[in-house]
């Protein structure tokens, strides 16, 4: 505060003046502000990208799951099968809420 009221003494300006005119002063300040914000939206992008991979890579073996249940031939095995399928699902069902935050 002593700066600030140091630079309006001397320029003979109000506070409010003098601490325009030092933020002013800070060399790339705006570009800054502007990288900062850049680099925020990348790691939202790159957050949901990775969610969408995620999803993706479950997509397949919940897929090759579904076929498995299709290809069941009693209902032992569709019954475990189906259990499987329950899994992956619930598997992707996690995922899509933790990408929505």
């Amino acid at each position: 505060m002593q700066l600030v009221e140091a630079r309006a003494k001397k320029d003979r300006c109000p506070l409010n003046r003098a601490v325009i005119n030092l933020i002013s002063s800070i060399p790339d300040l705006e570009k800054r502000r502007t990288q900062e914000e850049t680099l925020e939206q990348m790691q939202t992008v790159l957050a949901r990208y990775g969610a969408r991979v995620t999803l993706a890579d479950l997509g397949e073996p919940l897929l090759r799951a579904v076929d498995e249940v299709l290809a069941a031939k009693t209902d032992g095995e569709l019954q475990a099968r189906l259990d499987k399928l329950r899994v992956l699902r619930t598997e992707m069902l996690k995922f899509e809420k933790t990408a929505k935050r």
